[in-house]
């Protein structure tokens, strides 16, 4: 009975951990807290968002640093939900929520895009670090701040963008930036469970 009583207690440890870790990395990004969000990531953490694709925590909070500098301040709710842990490896997906107010054509937009965080983690020295970071896109919504101005969107050029992030794909195209049709989304299953599979051979140890 004490050994499962020691077990479920390190069950709900790491659990904790886990969760105030991706908590935590969303706000000091949207804090600016560059500090304590590189202290979140493993160095040869893999990060892939709408705007970023690389390797290296550090490389991606240097990014992010220069990325807020010039495009203004995104923030994020996170909702931890669930994880998975095998040992010193795990995995913690996330409801989430990516908010920002913009200017396009003079006309002030809020958009809102509804997705999930996953990311793997590893223990290092008994401290848990973001081995990945990938945004799992669901839907998204834009509208006027003034209810009476008209949405400035070419509709033509946005019904050719993904369903499940269309309006951040076409925010990011009035910044220059070129989104990647093809991450992950809701609106690919097929895609997502294979995404899924994989993740859970890693967690299992198959790299």
């Amino acid at each position: 009975m004490q050994q499962d009583s020691n077990s479920r207690l390190q069950a709900l440890l790491d659990r904790e951990e886990l969760f105030d870790l991706v908590r935590r990395e969303r706000f000091a990004r949207d804090q600016r807290r560059f500090d304590v969000m590189s202290a979140c990531f493993h160095r040869d953490a893999y990060v892939r968002t709408s705007w970023y694709d690389g390797r290296g925590g550090e490389a991606y909070v240097d990014a992010t640093r220069q990325w807020m500098s010039t495009t203004g301040n995104s923030k994020h709710w996170v909702f931890p939900a669930f994880a998975q842990v095998a040992g010193d490896r795990a995995t913690v997906e996330s409801p989430a929520m990516i908010f920002n107010r913009a200017t396009m054509s003079s006309v002030e937009v809020d958009f809102h895009v509804f997705c999930r965080f996953f990311s793997r983690a590893v223990r290092e020295s008994g401290t848990w670090k973001l081995f990945s970071f990938e945004v799992l896109f669901e839907r998204d919504v834009m509208k006027p701040v003034n209810p009476s101005e008209a949405l400035p969107v070419d509709w033509v050029l946005l019904s050719t963008m993904r369903p499940s992030y269309k309006f951040l794909a076409y925010i990011q195209h009035t910044r220059g930036v070129k989104v990647n049709p093809d991450l992950l989304g809701d609106d690919r299953p097929d895609q997502l469970a294979a995404f899924h599979a994989r993740e859970e051979l890693w967690l299992a140890g198959e790299d």
